[in-house]
């Protein structure tokens, strides 16, 4: 249900929100809309589904990784609790709670006339912003490092009755995964978050923020084919059609 969710927020990202911004870019102005009234009201259009996306896609990160470390860290609670009518429940309260706190971004942003890109807006926005990504970051890395480390522990643990090679494969592989979330995680989410904190102090450039929003809009190609590694229906699609993938992984 999350990985649906997580989807379902990138496609909405990709067709109502980033075809904009690329007319806008390759056109030099925001050309939506005859007034200037309707030109600002598409814009703040496009910018709510955008932090609306980003607050969905946010959350649900980290809803998957702390389901993925409870059903992993925690199996029984995992059985449970996280029932379909659970999860459905949470991806719906998600949507809801990311649609208000987006309308809370369109009270603290401005944009640029030209192209309708962010501007340097009050300290106030700018903290919020940098909260909520520092909660929502925080509970994906402390959930999915408290993953990695009990994997570890149960693979050296199962060493001593299957063999050290054993171990040792899947040593390089458990640090391949979680070595590749971290990477990107890190080319997606940092630009966005230093573009926030040097907003405190600067006048950011616009080359940095468009260089933010390529970034941050990465994740949405990257991002879907790193989970499904974790999804086994998926991945089993995917090493029928592409043996060579199957050698590479192995």
């Amino acid at each position: 249900m999350f990985f649906t969710s997580l989807i379902l927020a990138h496609l909405v990202m990709n067709l109502l929100n980033l075809p904009f911004i690329i007319i806008a870019l390759a056109a030099g102005e925001w050309i939506f809309g005859s007034t200037d009234e309707e030109k600002r009201g598409t814009c703040y259009f496009k910018d709510f589904i955008f932090w609306w996306m980003v607050v969905v896609m946010l959350t649900t990160l980290a809803a998957i990784s702390f389901d993925r470390f409870l059903f992993i860290v925690k199996p029984h609670l995992h059985k449970q609790f996280m029932r379909p009518w659970v999860a459905l429940t949470l991806t719906i309260a998600i949507w809801i709670l990311s649609a208000v706190l987006s309308i809370v971004h369109l009270f603290g942003f401005h944009s640029y006339t030209d192209i309708c890109l962010p501007s340097t807006t009050g300290i106030g926005f700018s903290v919020y912003a940098i909260l909520l990504s520092a909660i929502v970051l925080g509970i994906i890395f402390v959930t999915s490092l408290w993953t990695f480390c009990f994997t570890r522990r149960f693979f050296k643990d199962q060493s001593v009755i299957a063999g050290e090679s054993v171990y040792i494969s899947k040593k390089k592989r458990l640090f391949g995964i979680f070595g590749s979330m971290l990477l990107i995680y890190g080319i997606c989410f940092v630009p966005a978050v230093l573009y926030f904190l040097l907003r405190l102090f600067i006048d950011v450039p616009i080359w940095f923020i468009i260089v933010a929003i390529i970034c941050f809009h990465f994740i949405t190609v990257i991002n879907p084919v790193m989970q499904s590694y974790f999804r086994p229906e998926i991945k089993s699609v995917i090493f029928t059609c592409c043996p060579l993938h199957i050698c590479v992984c192995c």
